[in-house]
């Protein structure tokens, strides 16, 4: 049976992308990391890249900063109300909104080795997924989305890992049950840089079924966790906390809906939701604002 230049080209680029990923965990283990700049055929550090401007902190403890992000300054007002939650409840933390101009100037000044994928990417949501792994990498902290409310301080969870994602249970698609609407991690931790090995592997221009979910979305992020873990030794410190402390509410599982917690909908309280959920530090109301 002959054997279709197509089919050649789909197992030569399965090959690039098992073989980066495998470099890339070799490389971040010896601390000399290389990527091809964006810009040119140079050869650079993409350690010394993400460093070229401030030191990246050397902290051992999640730091208490919140990253969230939107298109602009201009917050929904449903958005600021759930955005205040986070406030109320930490009131010593430092809070970043990361506005889309923000974002590609942080890529510019921290990533230029990613900028060219950055703006490959055909969908603004996927631009929004992956710089928020950078946020991540580059100063530590939580990302939650705007959708999240907050229900109580995230302190006592911070010291369980080094790097913290949710799941959604059993009940959702495998794919889908490590969601990238709610992470946090140390600065510099390398799991990140895993991240966007993926993500720079990725073939591009194929849009169908979860197409976005799986070049930089929550598909990608379990993938990159089940590779990670297979691949190195060293993700002991990477927790995923039990589906009730940031994800009780389940887009994909009737049975953790209620109607005072369909938001949008008439009977939505925010008080009586939070009552279903006695064990959640958060709950997110998958709004999907990024549609």
């Amino acid at each position: 049976m002959a054997i279709g230049r197509s089919q050649v080209c789909s197992y030569l680029l399965g090959l690039v992308s098992a073989l980066s990923v495998a470099v890339l965990v070799f490389c971040l283990k010896s601390n000399s990391l290389v990527w091809p700049s964006a810009a040119s055929s140079t050869i650079i550090s993409a350690i010394d890249a993400l460093n070229h401007t401030t030191p990246l902190l050397n902290l051992t403890h999640i730091p208490h900063i919140l990253h969230q992000s939107w298109i602009n300054n201009t917050v929904p007002k449903q958005y600021a109300a759930w955005r205040q939650s986070w406030v109320t409840n930490h009131k010593h933390w430092e809070f970043k909104l990361w506005t889309d101009d923000d974002n590609e100037a942080l890529v510019k000044q921290y990533a230029p080795w990613f900028l060219r994928r950055y703006w490959e990417f055909e969908e603004p949501v996927m631009r929004a997924d992956s710089v928020r792994y950078l946020y991540m990498y580059r100063y530590g902290g939580v990302y939650a989305d705007l959708d999240f409310e907050s229900l109580k301080p995230l302190d006592s969870l911070l010291d369980r890992g080094k790097v913290l994602l949710g799941t959604m249970g059993a009940n959702s698609p495998p794919e889908h049950s490590i969601p990238n609407s709610f992470m946090a991690s140390i600065p510099g931790h390398p799991f990140w840089m895993f991240c966007f090995a993926k993500m720079l592997s990725a073939h591009l221009g194929i849009a169908i079924g979860s197409y976005v979910e799986a070049t930089t979305g929550p598909i990608m992020l379990k993938n990159a966790l089940d590779e990670y873990r297979h691949t190195t030794q060293d993700s002991e410190d990477i927790a995923v906390l039990p589906q009730e402390y940031i994800f009780p509410i389940v887009w994909s599982d009737p049975a953790t809906h209620h109607r005072d917690c369909s938001w949008g909908a008439a009977n939505y309280s925010s008080a009586a939701c939070h009552r279903h959920f006695e064990d959640a530090y958060a709950v997110t109301y998958w709004a999907h604002g990024w549609r």
